[in-house]
């Protein structure tokens, strides 16, 4: 019991740079590119591709200088999982959270801003670090195909019958409204 409280004691009086020195490294594209280690652990599931994601980050570069921080405007940032948004290691990292993690991902060149980086704040061929906080997502459609669109179409259709149906008016145009853009998008691009 001496031996637990020890621990605990010692734990509890560990700076946030300790915790993130002694987290576990995973390697989450396979090829090192992309590395996370959770700096809190979260709970639920883990959000599928075309999820909007809600999150707080802070941005550095690896000399520890910050170069970008939701935190510091006050303001969580949101962006559609898996399509593209953002840099493929917040693509990928963000895929591997859970809600309420709190995750440091070290993404490399080729995971952030390659080759050309993101002048004046990021330079050439630099390894970012991000710690990212997942506040929660809700699942999209995956749309990238006018299949995919139509279906998307029929499923938010359903949802408005039976909003209607309960009287609930202002879901039933919502949903409605969401499954017309999606018909929008397929005979615009026809």
């Amino acid at each position: 019991v001496s031996f637990c409280l020890a621990l605990l004691q010692s734990t509890s009086d560990m700076s946030e740079a300790d915790v993130v020195s002694t987290a576990t490294e995973i390697d989450l594209s396979g090829d090192g590119g992309c590395k996370k280690k959770i700096l809190g652990e979260g709970t639920g599931a883990i959000p599928p591709k075309g999820s909007q994601c809600e999150v707080h980050y802070v941005g550095k570069l690896l000399t520890g200088e910050k170069f970008d921080s939701s935190r510091d405007r006050d303001q969580t940032f949101k962006f559609a999982l898996g399509k593209g948004q953002v840099i493929k290691g917040w693509d990928v990292g963000v895929a591997s959270m859970k809600i309420g993690e709190k995750a440091l991902l070290i993404c490399a060149p080729e995971y952030a801003y390659g080759a050309s980086g993101s002048p004046p704040k990021i330079p050439p061929n630099s390894t970012l670090e991000f710690e990212v906080e997942l506040f929660g997502f809700e699942e999209g459609e995956s749309v990238d195909t006018d299949e995919e669109r139509i279906a998307a179409a029929n499923k938010r259709r359903e949802l408005g019958n039976a909003k209607f149906k309960e009287l609930d008016f202002a879901r039933a145009a919502a949903a409605y409204e969401k499954g017309v853009e999606y018909l929008e998008q397929v005979w615009t691009q026809r």
